[in-house]
């Protein structure tokens, strides 16, 4: 069998200093030669990423470092408008995650800028389950079709945590979850996090959460369970690339932009996708070391605020539907125009002709982002 080769992509504005980790990492576990890392660098990222990037790569470790100019370039090839992807968001990460879809990797790896991997944990190995026929897993079902992936986190202080995206209707529900050992497929692979936990700006303001250690062990979603997938931690198996198209923000809902949910919408749609072409998606192992900055909580609370409640009236749909298609991008595309309908379903003091318009325009631009992922499957990428 041959060697799997994995893309690890991350989008900054600083310098990516946790980078040298992951060089020791895959040095330390024997996989510097099967990963290639993408640094997709903003107009604010400074010259210090770039020469990082360089050092790198005189270390052994393949590092691109793509100027904005040869991004934009890139963008031009696959016959995307520049506007398409804005600066100075996070969303530029899909920039590299389509050049991972090129490169023909086996998978996906995406990391924030303050994700560390861990030494003595062989981070690659960790990941590259997404790359096996199928293998045995912990499958998970659980009662209220939710499983509270930070259950299998131990705090510092004793608590009730929720990922961010976790709707809210079913939390402080009894979950009852039942665990078989099948053989399946994994198809996406969502690492937790120690120290901090991926929770929403409202839990922070409340808890202030604190990651002592994994309680474990690892476990797989049941075809009707799910959970929010962030861009943090996360691998995808190649083929599954083209369903996780990073959710464009900054659209104004109810007065305010709606923000910091890309990852939660384009978790849950690639999660659909995995579920209705018989893949699974895995929670727990290979874990990060979450460092965050400092943060206005109050501020993100607000900008979080139309995607939660977006989630928490368009999730009953999502995990009922059912799309046509046979591949991702099929599925995906599927997907789309399903959306388009079910927010015109939608009603209440939240949706609004302008919530509507949100919606549309995403699922708009789910079907771009499938044009270029077609254009790069045809040229043999």
């Amino acid at each position: 069998m041959s060697r799997l080769h994995a893309t690890l992509v991350v989008t900054t504005i600083f310098d990516p200093v946790l980078l040298d980790d992951y060089c020791e990492n895959f040095r330390r576990h024997g996989h510097l030669e099967d990963v290639d890392v993408i640094v997709v660098p903003d107009r604010k990222t400074p010259e210090a990423a770039f020469c990082l990037c360089a050092e790198l790569t005189r270390k052994g470790l393949r590092v691109a470092c793509p100027p904005i100019e040869e991004q934009e370039r890139y963008l031009a090839r696959l016959g995307l408008d520049t506007a398409f992807i804005p600066y100075n968001s996070d969303n530029r990460r899909n920039v590299g995650f389509l050049m991972a879809y090129e490169s023909g990797s086996d998978f996906l790896i995406s990391i924030d800028d303050d994700n560390y991997c861990r030494e003595e944990e062989d981070y690659f190995a960790g990941h590259a389950v997404v790359c096996e026929e199928a293998s045995k897993q912990r499958v998970v079902e659980s009662k209220t079709g939710y499983f509270n992936i930070c259950s299998l986190l131990e705090q510092e202080r004793p608590g009730p945590l929720y990922a961010r995206g976790f709707p809210y209707a079913p939390r402080h529900t009894e979950e009852a979850p039942e665990i078989v050992e099948r053989i399946v497929p994994v198809h996406v692979n969502a690492g937790l996090w120690l120290i901090d936990p991926d929770a929403d700006a409202i839990t922070w303001l409340v808890v202030k959460p604190r990651v002592a250690g994994f309680r474990g062990p690892s476990l797989t979603l049941g075809p009707k369970t799910w959970s929010p997938i962030n861009t943090q931690n996360t691998a995808l198996r190649r083929e599954t690339i083209p369903s996780y198209y990073y959710i464009r923000m900054g659209y104004p809902i109810v007065g305010m932009p709606i923000d910091r949910y890309g990852d939660i919408f384009s978790g849950y749609f690639a999660q659909a996708c995995v579920k209705q072409l018989g893949g699974f998606c895995r929670m727990g192992t290979p874990l990060a070391e979450h460092k965050r900055n400092s943060r206005n909580y109050i501020q993100e609370a607000t900008n979080e605020w139309g995607g939660l409640q977006a989630l928490e009236d368009l999730l009953p749909w999502l995990v009922s539907e059912q799309f046509d298609g046979t591949s991702y991008i099929e599925v995906y595309r599927s997907l789309s125009h399903a959306l388009e309908d079910a927010v015109e379903r939608q009603n209440g003091s939240f949706w609004n002709e302008i919530t509507r318009g949100f919606f549309h325009q995403m699922g708009y631009r789910m079907r771009v982002w499938l044009k270029a992922c077609e254009r790069i499957a045809r040229a043999g990428g």
